[in-house]
């Protein structure tokens, strides 16, 4: 717990060293452990071979083992010496502190069996002496064993240097660890510069800061990721602000200007008094100027909800072809007064979504078409399907829309011209609200045009949508 409450460049200067601690202890280990028992090996080959080397110059007589008068010699005198008989009797030996030490039971019988056998004795002193024994047999008695010769050595020529080795490492070992703790929390602090610039700009921003950016030039790992993607988010934020101040300056725009003709119009009634058929007159533009500003205000509020992804959505089964048929049935007097051909090219399209939606889509898109298309035009609206969507579609062959507004058409209260009437161009809602609800049943809708021969919009919705 009490970790947990460091900074990070202290908890991974602490995990650093941890781990540094554990690496040198592996090593440090693993090094003595390999190296000491490479020694010990060595020194029993020695030992070995020392014995093999003297077990030819031993003589049996009379089935007691002697020692011939060339085995002192050929012993140098850092070995011990000692010959016994199969009776664990002592027949010869160099002297020194192998003549006092017992011959142990379990190394007589093994040698006796005709193994060798290897044994460590610790005496006074903290002297420690390695012993090879092996045994003699006589070829009198059919290479029976007839006695063992040992061979001893001292181990502190081993010993002693194991045990410097010991104290060096645990010697080098502090002064190890503290220099890598330094080199580490000074490491981290480089390598956590970047989140320290990132936390001291995060801290900085405000809604009149978002165009701030970090522009950090860093490699394409996690922290370099780390400031790109705050670089992006901040991209976001300033744009989504951006739009929302737009938005909100736009929709104050639009709703003032219905606000202030039914204001005229209210003063202009009760400038003097006036007849019972004026006053009717009046109200009936006052009532005309209260529906658009009621569409006005549904529009956003539709928009507002889309935004805060609180769309309310009414999902049932329905064939999205007789829903259009419906549509444009109730068109059909429109377009002909409009001299407009309007007609269906409908397939079978069974899909789960919110039909009244998409009757909002779908009479948004005709009055658009209607609207854009002159006298003697035709207007299409068809829809399909294929194995995991569903499409439709509306087209004319209207006026078309420049390829430098094709992109900006599904911006909110964006006017490709913006002289025209509101009556005609609209309130350039339209399309951003078809997008709202194509994202929110899980679709996209795009658009296509060429200027002076026409325009199409599709919206492609998934058939569980």
């Amino acid at each position: 717990m009490i970790a947990r409450r460091l900074p990070i460049r202290w908890r991974l200067t602490l995990w650093y060293g941890v781990l540094l601690v554990v690496a040198m202890a592996l090593f440090s280990g693993s090094l003595y452990v390999f190296l000491r028992q490479q020694l010990y090996a060595s020194l029993d080959e020695q030992l070995l071979e020392q014995a093999e080397h003297l077990l030819a110059t031993v003589k049996v007589e009379d089935g007691r083992p002697m020692l011939g008068s060339t085995t002192a010699n050929s012993a140098d005198s850092e070995y011990l010496l000692r010959l016994l008989d199969a009776d664990s009797r002592t027949m010869d030996d160099s002297g020194g502190p192998l003549a006092g030490v017992p011959v142990e039971r379990d190394v007589v019988d093994s040698v006796l069996a005709g193994e060798t056998s290897y044994s460590t004795v610790f005496e006074e002193g903290d002297e420690t002496i390695r012993i090879v024994s092996v045994p003699i047999r006589s070829e009198e008695t059919d290479d029976a064993v007839v006695g063992m010769l040992q061979i001893g050595l001292d181990r502190d020529e081993i010993d002693e240097p194991l045990a410097g080795l010991l104290r060096a490492l645990a010697l080098a070992g502090p002064f190890s660890l503290l220099f890598s703790a330094v080199g580490g929390y000074l490491l981290a602090g480089r390598l956590l510069a970047p989140v320290t610039t990132i936390t001291g700009l995060a801290e900085q921003i405000g809604p009149r800061d978002l165009d701030a950016r970090l522009n950090l030039d860093l490699p394409n790992d996690e922290l370099g990721r780390l400031a790109q993607t705050f670089d992006s988010m901040l991209a976001r934020m300033d744009d989504a602000f951006e739009r929302q101040r737009r938005f909100t300056g736009d929709a104050a725009h639009e709703l003032r200007t219905p606000l202030s003709m039914m204001r005229s119009q209210v003063d202009l009634a009760l400038a003097r008094p006036r007849s019972a058929a004026t006053y009717q007159e009046a109200l009936q533009r006052l009532d005309g100027d209260v529906d658009r500003m009621t569409g006005l205000v549904s529009t956003l509020l539709t928009l507002a909800r889309a935004d805060a992804g609180q769309l309310v959505l009414d999902r049932a089964p329905f064939d999205l072809a007789d829903t259009i048929e419906l549509v444009l049935e109730q068109y059909t007097p429109i377009a002909a007064e409009a001299a407009t051909t309007l007609r269906g090219e409908l397939e079978t399209a069974p899909l789960v979504a919110d039909e009244d939606l998409l009757v909002q889509v779908l009479v948004n898109l005709i009055d658009n078409a209607l609207a854009h298309t002159p006298a003697g035009g035709v207007v299409t609206v068809g829809c399909g399907m294929d194995d995991v969507n569903i499409r439709f579609w509306v087209s004319d062959t209207g006026e078309g829309i420049a390829p430098e507004h094709q992109n900006r058409v599904f911006d909110r209260f964006y006017r490709v011209d913006a002289g025209r009437s509101r009556e005609r161009g609209g309130t350039g809602l339209g399309l951003p609200i078809c997008r709202a609800i194509a994202e929110a049943l899980g679709g996209i809708i795009s658009l296509a045009s060429v200027p002076h021969r026409g325009t199409r919009v599709d919206m492609v919705l998934p058939k569980g949508s």
